[in-house]
């Protein structure tokens, strides 16, 4: 099985005040951080919503329009990946540079797609679901990522460990 990694990276970081993806944790921008996770486990990496970055990945726009939220970003990161034949796309935001790797590991065993229930953000899903998130996203259905997961059959499931999410600038200071 062959997986894409796609960093989604289009919010707004209202409550961060700044571009949340360059904010610097231990001498790199997170989204650095978030490229390097998503790297072990997978065959290529990505980055959706954003048309800079410091890295030289390949970077999507939101389909099938921007302003869908994290699904326009995951349902980028499907078409790529069904188009360049992956199996599956494993999604991260990237402001979680501590997430335990051991997690990643629970989402991509063989079976359903997966999704973190305490991050929907985070999810193992089947190539095949870029299709029906297109329908979904161009039907102006309700845009919770745990709703749509719900609906295409994905199987959430516990972290079972607390999850540090950074949203402003004193969550970032509190991690260091």
């Amino acid at each position: 099985m062959t997986r894409l990694a796609a960093i989604l990276a289009g919010g707004q970081s209202r409550r961060f005040g700044s571009d949340k993806a360059l904010a610097v944790w231990e001498g790199q921008p997170l989204i650095v951080h978030a490229a390097a996770v998503l790297a072990r486990h997978s065959d290529e990496v990505i980055v959706c919503g954003r048309s800079h970055s410091p890295l030289t990945l390949p970077h999507l726009r939101d389909r099938p329009a921007p302003g869908l939220g994290p699904l326009g970003g995951l349902c980028a990161a499907l078409h790529y990946a069904a188009e360049a034949g992956h199996d599956a796309v494993l999604s991260l935001g990237c402001d979680m540079p501590r997430l335990d790797a051991r997690l990643l590991d629970r989402l991509c065993r063989p079976g359903p797609g997966r999704y973190l229930v305490e991050a929907p953000i985070i999810g193992c899903w089947p190539a095949a679901l870029a299709g029906p998130l297109a329908d979904y996203l161009l039907e102006g259905r309700d845009r919770a990522v745990w709703r749509w997961a719900a609906q295409a059959g994905m199987e959430g499931i516990e972290a079972g460990v607390p999850l540090a999410n950074l949203n402003t600038p004193a969550d970032l200071s509190a991690l260091r």
